[in-house]
């Protein structure tokens, strides 16, 4: 019973914060991000009808999952269902956020990431905005109670529930768009922010290789080995920022130029609007810290080395140039990667 009674105040304490943020940002921002920090909310007394509800609780100063919250060591050291991460494990690895967004059809893509994730024993703040409301109630209903998981309805616009190809420029480029906005606001928070794409498979630990000076780490396709130049091609979808003033300038540049195509009509890649900054060192020149590609691959690279045998130990694989839901899911149960043991339309078949 004290365990449920927790569970509430803490749901509680995420809604009104969530709420607040909403109310705040409303009139400047149409961007979601982690809750803002929070008093506790006030304990009300049992009925007197109730056994009195013995917990013996602590006070803990918790950044990452929640804030100036009242916790209960039972919950503190109580594991989540999907990522069998204890609160405690989560604060380890305080001001970081990982950052994902989704939309139904690639519930089941996003889910075998976070299979993934928990196989390595990484343990962080993870929000996920759900691109609709389908992947929202989908995602909540599985999630809901761990605490390494906030998942959020993005109120930025719902993008469609189905897949689009590139040809349809205004949603598949929409959707992909919309990411740069989420990500500004939490570097403005303060949060050091890991964004990766619900299509990568995580092998190993990769904070340990976002350590030293740089504002944003991310991959550069043309140089394996980490050595910027001015022929890079920067991939957009695994990408650490660390909340600097050069980032806080580039980011919010990439999304006033995304908005600004928008407004007429154009839906650029995002990752091409990414890649033309950094060349240009506009707005400000940004010190990268690129990552090994050889150990960071992309999905042909890492398909490629594995049908080399090569002697890399990879970190994360990102799925990225092998287009399409199905052909992403075919390439990872070729290579034992598929984690899910049913398909979106069988989960959404047994919440019915």
């Amino acid at each position: 019973m004290a365990q449920e009674h927790v569970y509430k105040v803490l749901f509680f304490l995420q809604s009104a914060a969530f709420i607040a943020f909403v109310i705040n940002y409303s009139q400047k921002s149409d961007v979601v991000f982690a809750p803002v920090r929070q008093s506790p909310p006030v304990r009300q007394s049992p009925p007197a009808t109730t056994a009195p509800r013995e917990c013996k609780c602590i006070e803990a100063t918790i950044r990452t999952a929640f804030d100036a919250a009242a916790v209960c060591k039972d919950v503190l050291e109580s594991r989540g269902k999907i990522s069998n991460c204890t609160l405690a494990d989560i604060n380890r690895r305080p001001g970081v956020v990982l950052l994902t967004t989704t939309n139904l059809a690639f519930l089941d893509v996003t889910l075998n990431m976070l299979e993934s994730i928990k196989r390595t024993g990484v343990c962080v703040n993870t929000t996920v905005i759900a691109e609709d409301k389908k992947v929202f109630e989908q995602l909540r209903m599985r999630l809901d109670g761990d605490l390494a998981y906030r998942v959020l309805l993005t109120n930025s616009g719902e993008m469609d529930v189905i897949e689009h190809p590139r040809s349809h420029g205004s949603q598949y480029y929409g959707l992909m768009n919309k990411r740069q906005a989420y990500i500004l606001a939490l570097l403005q928070e303060g949060y050091e922010v890991l964004f990766s794409d619900a299509d990568t498979f995580w092998f190993r630990d990769p904070f340990p290789f976002f350590e030293g000076d740089f504002d944003i780490s991310l991959i550069d396709s043309v140089n394996p080995f980490g050595v910027r130049s001015g022929k890079s091609n920067f991939c957009a979808g695994f990408v650490y920022f660390k909340p600097t003033n050069a980032s806080l300038q580039f980011v919010k540049a990439w999304v006033d130029a995304l908005d600004s195509n928008k407004k007429k009509g154009r839906y650029t890649p995002d990752q091409n609007v990414m890649n033309g900054l950094l060349k240009s060192d506009k707005p400000v020149y940004v010190k990268i810290k690129p990552l090994d590609t050889n150990i960071f691959p992309y999905g042909p690279k890492f398909y490629d080395l594995l049908a080399k045998k090569a002697n890399y130990s990879t970190v994360v694989m990102h799925a990225a140039s092998i287009r399409g839901h199905e052909a992403k899911v075919t390439k990872f149960k070729s290579s034992d990667m598929w984690l899910v043991n049913k398909t979106t339309n069988e989960m959404l078949a047994e919440s019915t």
